[in-house]
Order: structure tokens, then C-alpha cells, then sequence
């Protein structure tokens, strides 16, 4: 890592450096701290006779360096120019949209008078009511002011997050809270009216009650079996209420596996599947629509790539992490061999007593399968070793010690910015599940909100792009979709592409960058061959208002041509009988 600080500095800061040695070639007495750190190139058995020497993994590395003369830029290393497919779906992301119920002032039935020379305000006359009028979705202000900011975007998709405790209290349909459903149905069908694609996930964990209704979440939450029950009867009145204009479904949206037990993990998943049943059933046909499982899914590097140890904590991290949840849906419908055996590894020394449900083989058929493309969210890329270096950052659960590598870019809260994580984690899909449809559901990063110009969001976004089209382009990976996260620093703070001052949005530097790429689709460059895409069918707002009165179309139609009809008969007999009295 010193090598590339150093490389850094030589590069960009000028500094006028001629040699550079390494400390130290052997391990040896390191003067107060003695044998107890190895600092050497090659390991020295202390214990044996003749002190025998084995090379690290680090003379490999250095040899290379060596040979290289450096840090020689790599091609895979390098951005690429190119397209996406035709129909890429471009998105971004609100976890919880701005729900703003007040009714608008033209549902007031009641009179009023100006009273213009004293109070100067609106007097209300009793007794006195005008007619009432069918609400509208016109009538949410709040719907009005995010679909103009989501156009100014340019995004294609829209995913956001209902709220399950809201929408049923209880946790069943004793009751139901309709003005919320009612303003979800009216989110939903004016994004699709501005040809904007909602992307809706039943459930998205958070912190308080797991955001389940109080009833559930106080009797168990996930460990209880008759919340799968509940989810299943939630999820079927959502695509009653919702389907006719919501296409693109989530089950569950980043369910944390930091904060799941292995029976919450069990129950979920089952959840999961029953519901994808349901819909494939049931609605499916109806609807034509598409519905999955979201997981968070964080790449993890070995901190020394030539090292078989830190790669095996590399791989039991992404099984734990990602496999947990990906492997029964889209594998071989049980939980990863790697969980399993290292779970049973640590039981039997009596240091844990983990125990890792088990699924029928009816259950096994159920779960396996029950996906209709891949849904992803990537934030950063955490380095991972085997040896213990630093108590605070060892995971004596999993024995991996997290590394932090000074080299990356972090963000304010710390986070690393690492794009070719991305790549990677894609080809790791598509190299364990298949040729399976990909979506990176979210991808962002946070920024210091007193700064006007977000550079560091500039540079996650393009350059999180260009690895997710080397993913396409060299990779082969069946990628379909990018959603960055965030909409708005008022719903996810320093994480926006729109500031939230004063109540008042504005779009920062990298909302702009990120609508360029858009309008490119992609990369272009000079040599890149031109897409062919079938023209897509423009956005009309005001059809929308034609589709929803095909009834009174028809008549008013009927009413026209009998009118012009009969306009023609009286014509026709009026000149006969001009002709007959001539």
C-alpha cells in the first residue's frame, strides 16, 4: 500500500523521489515489541533448528513490482466507452416517498366571503355549502411537486418503498388505513401517466419495529411464523389496490442480515416465496408484471490476493453476507454448504450454539426458483483478512479481521469508494447464479452537505457506471437496470441528488451528471457503433385522462355521427322537395 502512496505522490504531488527500500527482508527482533510482530519478506520459523525461511505472499507482490517498475495502468483498470441494451432501465431511489395527505382547498364545500375592508380575510358562511366534487389525484400538492423533480431527472424508474405498519395497523384487513392507499394508488398512476416506471417494495426493514405493524413486531417480529401468514395477506391486497398500474415489484428490500436471527432468516425467505407464488398465480396473467427479492450485497476483497487464507475469509464473508438469502432463491433452494459446515465447525468447540434451520423438500421447491430477475443495492467494498491485527476490527464469530486501506477515497461517514467492487460482485453473480437478469437496485454515496459542488458523488456515479458497463460489455453479465440512491437529502440526508434547504429543492452537480449519462445511455465514444432501439412510445400526459373515459368517448362518438347522420337526411329530403315544387 506504501508503494501506491508513494507512486501517488511521485505522479501527482511532484515529489522528486529516486530509490525506495522495503523493511525488512527477514523477520527478525523488532527492539521493544521483540518476536511478537513480523515485519519481514520472508517468515522465519524461530522454533525450528535451523531457523528455515518461507516466502510471503508480499515477495511475490514486491517481485512483481519490481518487474512492473510500478503501477502500469491496466486495461481493466481504465474506463471504457460504450452503450447499454436497449430499454436499460435508468432509476433512482426514495426508501419512503413524501406522503402529504392534507386535502386541497377545493374540496372545501363551504362558502366564504372576502371580508376586504376590515379583517381582510375569508369569512365562512354558515348554513351555506356549494356542491361537492370527486377527489383527484391532482388534489396531493405533494405528488404534483416530486413528479417535476423526478422529470427534471430524466430517470426512467422510480423505486420506493410502502409502508406496511401504515397501511394496515393491525397487521391484518380489520383495518385498513384507505387515504394512505389511495394517495399510493394516485403516486403510482401519475408516475406511470409521466411515463415513469414504479419500482414498489412491500417491506423495507428499518430500526423502529422493523417497520412491521406494532401488533407483528411486538409477538416476534420475523421469528414468529404467523408473520409470513400476514405478509402473504399484506402483499395480496397490495397487488389488488396497486397492480393495475405498478409493473415492477420488490417483495423485500434490503433485509439486513446484521440484524437477523437464522429463524427470522428462515421465516422471511419463506415469506418471500409464498408471495412470489401468489403473484405468479394469481396476478400475474392480469397484470404482466415482474416481481423479486432485493438484498444488500457489498463487495469484500482479500487483502492480499496471492494469499489462499484471506481469500477463504473473503468467501465465507460473501456466503454469510449475500448467499444466506441468495442461495435458497437462486441456487439449489438451501442455505450455502460454506454456512453450514463452518456453523457446525464452531458448535462443536462449544464456543457457539448456532443452530441453521432446515427446509422440507416442499419448502425447498417452493423457495427455490421464486425470483424474476436479481435485485442488488451496493454502497462500498470492505478488505478482509485472516490475521488478527486489530481487536477492535476482529469478528471473532466469522475469524475475518476488516481492514482499512488509506489508499481508497472514503466518504465523510467513511465509507470507501471502491467502483471496480461492483464489477466484481456482478461477475460473482452471474458466475454462482446464471445468466439470471440483473438490477443494481441502489448505489450512492453520502457527501458534506455544507459543500455546494458534490465532486466526490460526481466521480461514485461515472465511475460506478463505466464498472457496471464493463460488467455488460466485457463481462457478459445480463445487466437491466441502475438505480442511484438517493432522490432527496430530506428523505435520506447527505445522500441526495437534490439539496433540501429552506424547503426548498435544488438540484446539485451531480443530479446533472447523472441525466447526462442518462441521455447517452451509457459511454458513447467515436467508435461506438450506434443502437438501433425501436422507437418508444412518447409520453402523453393528457392521454391519460382519454384512457380513463372510454365510456363517455363512446357515447359522445354515438352522439356525433347521429347528429351527422341526421344532418345529412334533412338535407337530402329538403332538397327533394325543393325539386318536386319546382
Amino acid at each position: 500500500k506504501f508503494g501506491f502512496v508513494l507512486s501517488s505522490a511521485i505522479r501527482y504531488d511532484g515529489v522528486n523521489v529516486f530509490g525506495y527500500t522495503v523493511w525488512s527482508l527477514l523477520d527478525g527482533f523488532e527492539w521493544h515489541r521483540g518476536y511478537s510482530i513480523r515485519r519481514g519478506l520472508f517468515y522465519v520459523d524461530f522454533q525450528s533448528h535451523d531457523k528455515k525461511l518461507m516466502p510471503k505472499s508480499s515477495v511475490l507482490f514486491y517481485q512483481k513490482l519490481i518487474e512492473k517498475n510500478g503501477f502500469p495502468p491496466l486495461p481493466e483498470n481504465q474506463p471504457i466507452e460504450g452503450v447499454f441494451p436497449c430499454g436499460f432501465a435508468w432509476g433512482i431511489v426514495d426508501n419512503y416517498i413524501q406522503v402529504d395527505t392534507t386535502p386541497a382547498q377545493f374540496l372545501d364545500s363551504s362558502v366564504y366571503v372576502w371580508d376586504v375592508h376590515q379583517t381582510k380575510k375569508l369569512i365562512k358562511v354558515d348554513g351555506v355549502y356549494a356542491s361537492k366534487r370527486k377527489r383527484h389525484c391532482v388534489d396531493f400538492a405533494a405528488i404534483r411537486l416530486q413528479l417535476s423533480l423526478l422529470r427534471e431527472m430524466h430517470v426512467t424508474h422510480f423505486h420506493f418503498s410502502l409502508k406496511w405498519s401504515l397501511i394496515l395497523p393491525l397487521g391484518n384487513l380489520s383495518l385498513i388505513n384507505h387515504t394512505l392507499v389511495h394517495y399510493y394508488q394516485c403516486f403510482a398512476s401519475e408516475l406511470v401517466r409521466v411515463n415513469i416506471t414504479p419500482v414498489v417494495a412491500l417491506w423495507q426493514p428499518m430500526i423502529e419495529n422493523q417497520e412491521l405493524p406494532v401488533s407483528l413486531a411486538k409477538y416476534g417480529a420475523w421469528e414468529n411464523a404467523e408473520t409470513v401468514q400476514a405478509f402473504v395477506e399484506y402483499a395480496r391486497f397490495c397487488f389488488t389496490s396497486l397492480g393495475d398500474h405498478v409493473k415492477f415489484w420488490i417483495t423485500m428490500n434490503e433485509p439486513s442480515v446484521k440484524n437477523l436471527t437464522y429463524t427470522a432468516g428462515h421465516n422471511l425467505l419463506k415469506a418471500h416465496a409464498k408471495v412470489w407464488h401468489l403473484y405468479d398465480k394469481e396476478f400475474r396473467r392480469s397484470q404482466k408484471g415482474k416481481i423479486s427479492i432485493a438484498l444488500q450485497a457489498d463487495w469484500v476483497e482479500p487483502a492480499c490476493p496471492f494469499s489462499r487464507n484471506d481469500q477463504e475469509v473473503a468467501d465465507r464473508i460473501l456466503e454469510f453476507d449475500i448467499g444466506w438469502l441468495a442461495e435458497p432463491i437462486f441456487g439449489n433452494g438451501d442455505y450455502p454448504e460454506v454456512m453450514r459446515a463452518w456453523l457446525h465447525r464452531i458448535n462443536s468447540v462449544d464456543l457457539y450454539n448456532f443452530h441453521l434451520p432446515y427446509f422440507s423438500e416442499d419448502e425447498k421447491k417452493l423457495i427455490q426458483g421464486s425470483f424474476d430477475f436479481f435485485a442488488l443495492s451496493h454502497y462500498t467494498t470492505t478488505l478482509v483478512g485472516s490475521e488478527k491485527e486489530d481487536a477492535v476490527k476482529y469478528d471473532h464469530y466469522l475469524e475475518v479481521q476488516m481492514i482499512n486501506d488509506i489508499t481508497w477515497l472514503h466518504s465523510p461517514s467513511r465509507a470507501a469508494v471502491v467502483p471496480w467492487g461492483l464489477r466484481k460482485l456482478l461477475k460473482w453473480v452471474k458466475s454462482k447464479y446464471g445468466d439470471v437478469p440483473v438490477y443494481v437496485m441502489a448505489n450512492g454515496i453520502d457527501d458534506d452537505q455544507n459543500m455546494v459542488h458534490d465532486k466526490l458523488r460526481v466521480y461514485y456515479i461515472q465511475n460506478y457506471i463505466n464498472e457496471a458497463l464493463k460488467a455488460y460489455t466485457l463481462d457478459e453479465v445480463n445487466l437491466q437496470g441502475y438505480f442511484v440512491y438517493s432522490f432527496n437529502d430530506k428523505t435520506a440526508p447527505k445522500y441526495g441528488l437534490y439539496s433540501y434547504v429552506a424547503n426548498q429543492y435544488e438540484p446539485k452537480p451531480s443530479l446533472k451528471h447523472y441525466r447526462e449519462i442518462i441521455g447517452n445511455n451509457g459511454f458513447p465514444g467515436p467508435e461506438t457503433p450506434e443502437l438501433l432501439c425501436p422507437e418508444e412510445v412518447a409520453s402523453c400526459p393528457d392521454c391519460h385522462f382519454f384512457r380513463t373515459r372510454k365510456s363517455l368517448l363512446a357515447f359522445i362518438s354515438f352522439v356525433f355521427v347521429a347528429f351527422i347522420v341526421t344532418i345529412f337526411f334533412i338535407t337530402y329530403y329538403s332538397k327533394r322537395v325543393e325539386r318536386r315544387y319546382k
